[in-house]
Formats: structure tokens, C-alpha cells, sequence
């Protein structure tokens, strides 16, 4: 399946973004050196800050946001499919590092027209907070939905949290040290409801997503917290952090619109989907589905001659799933269908490296976020 950015989403941030820097920095140009600059920025030169302010902030706009929206639609889908999602109307939203509002369009786009949204973004970045401002109500409006927003210019890891139904936080804890992420993520679950969902966004860099992981499991060392996605494992710690090698990220594919599509096919950026790390925080135990033992598939599909492997991840710990081409039969069928993100329903048990998976072993194939 391939995720698709609406074309309004485009058009509702190109208008924003128009209406905040002018023309000069939206010109084709100079917004692919500054999108090429800020993707440097974001992956090998982490620390270098900005020469050209309006012009980050039109690659941050009117590539970036768009091209990272949709990456909410994946743990919105997963709490809606598991009947998760807070009842509240309107359901409250707060927009932490908000930027550009890719995660509060995210949102929008995502969940159906006839559910009222009332959001509250919060960022340091007052022009950026204007677009998401515009754009947010711009894209709600094609969309026919009722959306609120308010912005705050505010410090996030000092700001005052409200109580809300959903804490988005998008590619901010990266940037912060590893004591104000995880106090954070603490005031952020102690503002949401037991039915609410702290959702966080991250790049899909080892480091980042291994920052994560030892998010996750401080989260629940600590007992502030309970995993829902994209684990199906409980328990910390986190098996991808015993290899300094590994770490859990997403690749989905992604359909983006005309503007955005060309400038990943000049920039060569963002052309083969969507990658990003994500974890979903609850207050109250729920799991991934309903069924167990569960298995995470946290790899693509490797494929060699005579098997098939993929690597999942459950309660049981973190090694490749085997299928040789002998046992292939009905009931294994769904391993053949597998790829990243899917959950596995299988009973078996690893051995010291692998789960094999053989002729009397029944797989069952769930898609969390699709269905």
C-alpha cells in the first residue's frame, strides 16, 4: 500500500508558505539548494546552524512538511483499527514542536472529515507557526472539517501542557538532551487522559531511532508509560539496542503530489518513500491486536534461494523468521505476503538464532494500520 499526500495538503502549505516569505524563496532554484542544505542538515551536519533563514524555512515548508505529514497516518491508523482512538469531540490535539504543522495536517488528513479537531501547536518559530497556522485552516477548509488552531510561541520543554486526547510530538526529541526528551514525554502522558495516546515522530538515523528505543524503555523502566506500537513487545529492554549495528525504523511507500513528487525527482530526496522511527505511549495497556504470540516484522523481506527470512521482533526477542521453500503450503501462505510493519501471528518458538517456520506452523498476516 502506498500512503498518499492529498494534493489540498500541498496546495493549503504552498499558499501559507507564499503568504509568510513572498515569491523569491519558492522560486524553483533557490528552494532546491535550500531544500539539498537542509536535508544536510538534517542527517550529516546536524550542528551546522542555517545561513539563509527564509529560505529554510521554505524548504522546511514547502518540502519537508509535506513529504513527512502522512508519516502520522501510520500510528493514527493503528489506534483507529484497534478502536483506540479517544472518543472526545472535538478531539484535542497538541502540536509539540510543531514547526511547519506537518503533524497537525497529518492528523487532519488522516482521520475522517465529520471529526472535529481542536489543536494547539506549539514551537519557538513564530514565522513557521504562521504557516502551520494558515495552512491548517486552509486544508481544513477543503476538506470540510472542523479544525481549531492555536498557536503558542513557547519553549517545549518548559511550556505549560493542557489536557489533551493526542500528544504529537514530530522530529523534536532529537533534539534535545536525554533528560529534558524523557521529563517531556513524562509531562506530555501525565496531560492525556487513560484513553488518550502520546504519538512521537523521529528520523529514521541509527542514532535517533536508537534514542528512541532508549526512550521507550526508560518510559517503561520508569512506570510512567505503556507501549501500544510499533512494538508487540512489552517488556524492556529493547532488543535492537544489543547490537550497536541495529535499530527499528519504518519504509513505507508514499505517493506525493505534483509540486512536492518533482522536486524529490530533482533533489533526489524523499523519492522512494517514506522512512521515519515512531513510538505510540499510552497511560493505560493495550496491545497491538489481540492475538498472540505476535511478531513485529521489523525488516523488509529477504529473499535467497531455496527461503525465505525476515527479521520480527516480540516478547520473545529480536531474530529472523525462516521459511524454507520445502514447508511452503496454505497455512504458512501469509509469510510469503509479509513486509515491514506487518504483524505475524504464529506459534512458534525461537531457537538460540532463528524461528523456523515449518509445514505444521500456521501464520496469520495482520496489517495494523490498513485494516
Amino acid at each position: 500500500m502506498a500512503w498518499i499526500v492529498p494534493a489540498e495538503l500541498e496546495e493549503a502549505v504552498h499558499a501559507a508558505a507564499r503568504a509568510t516569505l513572498g515569491d523569491a524563496p519558492l522560486a524553483t532554484a533557490a528552494l532546491t539548494r535550500s531544500i539539498v542544505d537542509r536535508s544536510r542538515r538534517y542527517t550529516s551536519e546536524r550542528d551546522r546552524p542555517a545561513t539563509d533563514r527564509a529560505g529554510d524555512l521554505a524548504a522546511r515548508a514547502m518540502f519537508f512538511t509535506v513529504a513527512d505529514a502522512m508519516k502520522l497516518a501510520i500510528p493514527l491508523g493503528e489506534l483507529a483499527h484497534r478502536g483506540a482512538l479517544p472518543a472526545a469531540r472535538p478531539l484535542r490535539i497538541v502540536d509539540l514542536g510543531a514547526g511547519c504543522g506537518a503533524m497537525s495536517l497529518g492528523a487532519i488528513a488522516t482521520l475522517p472529515a465529520d471529526v472535529a479537531i481542536d489543536i494547539l501547536a506549539i514551537d519557538r518559530d513564530g514565522p513557521a507557526l504562521a504557516i502551520a497556522r494558515a495552512a491548517v485552516r486552509d486544508f481544513a477548509a477543503r476538506r470540510g472539517a472542523t479544525v481549531a488552531i492555536a498557536t503558542r510561541d513557547d519553549d517545549v520543554t518548559r511550556a505549560r501542557l493542557p489536557a489533551a486526547d493526542l500528544i504529537v510530538i514530530g522530529t523534536l526529541l532529537n533534539e534535545l538532551t536525554g533528560e529534558d526528551r524523557l521529563a517531556l514525554v513524562e509531562r506530555a502522558l501525565a496531560a492525556i487522559g487513560d484513553d488518550g495516546a502520546v504519538i512521537i515522530v523521529e528520523p529514521a538515523l541509527r542514532d535517533t531511532a536508537r534514542a528512541l528505543h532508549e526512550l521507550r524503555d526508560a518510559v517503561i523502566g520508569a512506570g510512567r508509560g505503556h507501549v501500544f506500537a510499533p512494538c508487540t513487545r512489552t517488556g524492556a529492554p529493547c532488543p535492537a539496542l544489543a547490537d550497536p549495528s541495529d535499530w527499528c525504523h519504518e519504509d513505507r511507500a508514499l505517493q506525493l503530489p505534483r509540486r512536492t513528487a518533482e522536486l524529490a525527482r530533482i533533489t533526489h530526496l524523499r523519492d522512494s518513500g517514506m522512512k521515519f522511527a515512531y513510538l505510540v505511549l499510552r497511560r493505560q495497556p493495550l496491545a497491538l491486536v489481540d492475538a498472540s504470540p505476535a511478531w513485529r516484522m521489523v525488516s523488509a523481506p529477504m529473499p535467497a534461494k531455496g527461503k525465505l527470512e525476515i527479521f520480527g521482533c516480540s516478547d520473545a526477542g529480536r531474530v529472523p523468521l525462516r521459511l524454507l521453500r520445502r514447508h511452503r503450503n496454505a497455512d504458512n501462505r501469509s509469510f510469503e505476503q509479509a513486509d515491514r510493519g506487518d504483524v505475524l501471528i504464529l506459534d512458534a518458538a525461537p531457537d538460540d538464532t532463528r524461528v523456523e517456520i515449518t509445514g505444521e506452523i500456521r501464520v496469520a498476516r495482520r496489517t495494523p494500520a490498513e485494516s
